[in-house]
């Protein structure tokens, strides 16, 4: 049977869930209000026509102040109080030294928002257009989130090695939508216990709490807490994703190949399966609640019970019959009614998904493997065929499923009967690859059987 954890451990190259995201207006009006964005494009606007600049292109100390009061380039804690605000503008050096401007003008000119030339500042030929365009905003949004992601790399590590955010980063983008996730669950490993005794003064969750809290400022990640903290020092902060949160992890994650579809690019049933095959069991039941949202279950059972008809999909089938297992106390007569289709793939289907369901009585189970028992071991088997065949030996051969072949091998009529188009492809892998030479030969002469005539 094959397993439902992925092959590979590294979820940072694994296809990631489908999820659905705003549309891009409303994203772009979101990036619009993300204060590096938003500071940048208003000291964009406030440098026109043009500003002298010295030649590490920064203006002199009479124009930062004016953008400060234009763009309200405060430091946090002087929003709200007008003398203090005027004593620390009277009191600007160089514009070098005045973080609150230097750190969006390098963000305007890296953008391409301010260009500069010839000893001043101007804003980018037309910027205002570009100021319209959806697609242009996210883009200078993604790269301002971009920015942020690399610039919490941990710089004591090589190259590649500091994998902490974005391995939170894609664990929020699998979590459900509008889940708030424990931060401890994003390290991987328990908070180290308080008190004199702990060694590391900056464990793994500290160090990803400072991480999401400066990305909180480009509108990606909201955190907060649970309660109120507790006497021994512990921090019980979540985290989630903003929807412009999700745009942007998945367009770092495409920019790396990793597979990331969207929910309304998988609107078929088919797609769907495809996509779900892939992912750990929370991502799919995540994927396929969205996916739900927009239809009822029975339909969503004939849609999956037409996608799964034919050879060669059986990890469609395989895949179907795991997604419904959540919703099949709506589909009792429904599946039944599948029984009696006659079509082998739908009826493998619907027994595989009853007999999960734990809702039959015993005698329902008989007569169910009774009669359609064999196109669930076909099922079950040709899901586990991979092209060198390692996952249908490692099946034959484990304990718990020792002898399973025999449900198929010991009336070559009923198989004929059944017509399931995997039928041919499973007894011949079950020819090459069974340890028991006997059973192999078996197999074997039974495909010669089903390929004789009636």
């Amino acid at each position: 049977m094959p397993s439902d954890e992925p092959a590979s451990p590294d979820i940072l190259r694994l296809p990631a869930r489908p999820v659905s995201l705003p549309p891009p207006e409303d994203l772009a009006l979101a990036a619009l209000a993300s204060p590096p964005l938003r500071d940048a494009l208003g000291l964009a606007r406030w440098c026109g026509p043009a500003t002298p600049v010295c030649p590490r292109g920064l203006p002199g100390t009479a124009d930062v102040r004016d953008a400060v009061r234009e763009c309200g380039l405060w430091p946090r804690g002087l929003e709200d109080h007008p003398r203090r605000r005027r004593r620390w503008l009277d009191g600007l050096g160089p514009a070098s030294g005045v973080e609150e401007f230097v750190r969006p003008w390098r963000t305007a000119v890296r953008l391409g928002l301010v260009e500069l030339g010839a000893g001043n500042a101007h804003p980018a030929r037309g910027l205002e257009e570009h100021a319209r365009s959806p697609d242009r905003i996210l883009a200078w949004w993604s790269q301002v989130f971009q920015d942020g992601v690399e610039q919490d790399q941990d710089p004591r590590c090589p190259s590649g090695a500091d994998a902490l955010l974005p391995r939170a980063l894609r664990l929020l983008y699998e979590a459900p939508d509008g889940a708030r996730t424990p931060l401890e669950a994003l390290t991987g490993a328990d908070r180290p216990a308080p008190g004199p005794g702990r060694e590391d003064p900056d464990p793994a969750s500290d160090r990803l709490l400072r991480s999401l809290w400066r990305l909180t400022g480009t509108g990606a990640v909201v955190v907060g807490r649970h309660g109120p903290g507790t006497g021994d020092g512990s921090r019980p902060f979540w985290a989630r994703l903003t929807g412009l949160g999700r745009f942007g992890v998945r367009r770092i994650l495409l920019a790396v190949g990793v597979p990331a579809p969207l929910t309304e690019d998988l609107a078929g049933a088919g797609e769907l399966l495809d996509a779900l095959g892939a992912l750990a069991p929370e991502g799919r039941l995540c994927s396929f609640d969205a996916w739900l949202e927009q239809r009822t279950p029975a339909l969503a059972l004939r849609e999956i019970a037409e996608a799964v008809r034919g050879p060669g999909r059986a990890q469609r089938r395989w895949t179907g019959a795991k997604v419904l297992d959540t919703t099949s106390s709506e589909l009792v007569p429904d599946l039944w009614s599948l029984l009696g289709s006659g079509e082998p793939t739908a009826v493998g289907l619907a027994a595989s998904v009853l007999l999960s369901s734990g809702m039959l009585a015993r005698h329902e189970v008989d007569r169910i493997m009774d009669r359609h028992g064999a196109l669930v071991v076909i099922d079950m088997l040709a899901a586990a065929l991979d092209p060198d065949e390692a996952n249908l030996r490692a099946f034959l051969t484990a304990e718990c499923t020792e002898g399973i072949e025999e449900l198929i091998l010991d009336d070559v009529d009923r198989l004929r009967a059944d017509r399931h188009p995997d039928t041919v492809p499973v007894l011949e892998a079950i020819g090459r690859q069974h340890p028991d030479p006997g059973v192999a030969a078996t197999a074997r002469r039974a495909v010669e059987r089903l390929a004789s005539p009636s």
